[in-house]
Parts: C-alpha cells; structure tokens; sequence
C-alpha cells in the first residue's frame, strides 16, 4: 500500500529550493534530480504553480449560489428596524421574499446572513456575572438557599439549606412548614452559631425578601457579618447550596425516604449520611465534606487511599492482594451507623 507524505507549505517551499540548488550543482535536468529525490513531475509543477502553498479546497464556480440582487434584498430586510424582529427572522425574510416571487428556503437565507457576518444580530447577549473566589477556611462563607416543597397560601412547605462553601459541609438544615420569613433566617444563623460555636465571616444568599430585611440586616452587622447578595437570576453564584439542593431532591425528596411523619428528623439523618459518609466526586482525594472541614481523614479513607497509591506504583494485582488482607482483618461490615436510605 502507498504510504503518502503530508508536507506543510514550509516544507514544500524549501523542497523547491532544494531541487533548483541540486540542479545548478550537479548540472542535471530536473527530472533526474526529481527522480533521485523521489518527487513525482506532477507534485512538482503543482507546487511550483502555486508556489509551494496549498491549494484552496473551495470550488472555482459555485453553480447554486445566491445572486447577488437577492442578497442586498435580504440585508435590506434583515437592517431595517421598522419590521418586527420575527420578519427580520430567517424564516420571516423567506416569507417577504416570496412576495416578489423569490423562493428561498430559511436555512438558505441564514447562509446568507451568516456569510455577511449577520446572523447573530438579533441575538440578545448573555448576561455577565461574577463568580466569587471560593473561601479558603471553613465558615468563611456560607450559602444560603430554601427549596420550596408546596406552594399553597398558606400551607406553604420548604427546606432551609446553609452549606460551607469551602467543604461543601451542611452546616444547618431545617424543615420549614410556611414561607420563609426573616425571623427564620435569624434562627438558622443562630443555629449555625449554637452548631460550630461562631458565626460564619460571610453569607452568601440570593434577593428574597427574608434575606433583604432591615432586621436580618442590622443583626449581621452587630455580629460583623457581611451579607452578600448574588445578581438576580444568576443562580450559579450560589453554587455550594444549589448543587446540594439538586442532591437532596434527587436523594430524598423524590424518594420514598420522605414520606415519614417526623421530616425534621429524617433531614437530620440525611445531614449525617452527606457530611460523615457521602464522598464528593469534585475532591480529588474523595474525602467527605467533614474531613475536609476538619482536615482529619477516617481511618477508611486513609486505606483507600493507601490501595490507591499501591495500585498505582505496583499494579492491579498487588493492591487486590492488600485488599484481600483488609477484608481478612475486617470481615463484618460496620452498617449499623447507616440510616436505611443509605443502604438501599
């Protein structure tokens, strides 16, 4: 099988060099020197009409394309603001055209626009936000969020979520069976401090009206924390909280786990299972948001990371043979600590 060569326009250019400095030196005819070199005659005239660069791929004659009256129509349309914004629309600058007798599908229409740098015109630009550099320490910042459960005045439910930014760690949770109001949100932030014996230095929470009252503010600022508000409808400013709000509905609350009676209770269960015994996928040691709060890895944590360090330097086999001895050394699995949603 032929084995072809891809040489770039530099190489190209400098192989025409090369055969014209071959010629005059051995005082040879080109196509001895092309055959000593191995070049075919028709590569080398090819590279030498175009002087060594390649070849463009578009066609000489384009037997489809749109004339050029059709396309100063469709830029007039598209430029003129006293239309609405859906004739001016690919598909609304096809329907004026067939007025006059021009039939052109909208696809070919946006080609058009696009060949002219005008197709993302219309187009609203997204809207810029600022995401916060994360905390370096625990309690440093705290993101505040409700997931509203029932929406029925006055039979509102919801769950109050505070997480650690810099662990992920579920600092308070609480089952609410009304609205949130500011007197709620002063109780959480006292329960954080009742929790972890300070308050956090920040909190990060979104622009409901429980979180922009003067009383939930005058109480921050006697404490000396800083309330920061995320810009509206930007949601992933507050990542910490929202990504654990997606957790615990897909855990919990759209599992049969949440139909007991005490929720209070089964959301305290929960909370210990996230903190002390779920692994977050986003640390690269896979440490649950408890030890990375407290900077104290379990004792489990420490094996597996020591079968990993082994699997890596001496292979699969080595590391399932440590395996094997844990499993000998420990044979009963500890469960007794584990709720039934975390077994199942």
């Amino acid at each position: 099988m032929t084995k072809y060569i891809i040489l770039s326009d530099y190489e190209k250019q400098l192989k025409l060099k090369e055969i014209d400095k071959e010629c005059l030196r051995l005082n040879k005819p080109k196509y001895w020197i092309l055959k000593q070199m191995n070049i075919p005659k028709s590569t080398y005239y090819d590279w030498l009409k175009v002087g060594g660069t390649t070849k463009s791929k578009a066609p000489h004659t384009v037997w489809n394309k749109t004339s050029n009256e059709v396309e100063k129509r469709i830029l007039s349309i598209r430029k003129n603001n006293d239309l609405y914004q859906s004739q001016r629309a690919p598909n609304g600058i096809s329907t004026l055209l067939e007025s006059d007798n021009i039939f052109i599908t909208s696809v070919g229409v946006w080609k058009v626009l696009k060949r002219h740098g005008e197709s993302r015109t219309l187009v609203s630009p997204k809207k810029q936000f600022i995401i916060y550099p994360k905390g370096e320490k625990f309690l440093d910042v705290v993101c505040i969020d409700d997931i509203m459960l029932t929406n029925w005045k006055p039979r509102d439910t919801a769950i109050f979520n505070a997480i650690d930014e810099y662990s992920q760690l579920s600092v308070a949770i609480r089952y609410i069976p009304h609205r949130v109001n500011k007197f709620d949100v002063l109780s959480f932030i006292k329960e954080i401090k009742k929790n972890y014996g300070r308050f956090p230095k920040k909190i990060r929470l979104d622009n409901a009206k429980a979180h922009i009252s003067k009383l939930v503010k005058a109480y921050c600022d006697f404490h000396g924390i800083e309330l920061q508000f995320i810009d509206p409808g930007t949601p992933q400013q507050n990542w910490p909280v929202e990504s654990f709000n997606g957790v615990i509905k897909r855990d919990l609350i759209e599992r049969c786990f949440w139909g007991s009676e005490d929720k209070q209770e089964t959301l305290n269960d929960y909370r210990y299972y996230y903190n002390n015994l779920k692994r977050l996928d986003s640390d690269p040691l896979k440490r649950t948001p408890n030890e990375i709060a407290t900077a104290i890895t379990s004792k489990k944590t420490q094996q597996r990371l020591k079968i990993k360090l082994l699997r890596k330097h001496y292979g699969q086999v080595i590391a399932k043979q440590a395996t094997l001895k844990l499993q000998q050394l420990q044979p009963v699995l500890l469960l007794n600590n584990l709720s039934e949603m975390c077994v199942n």
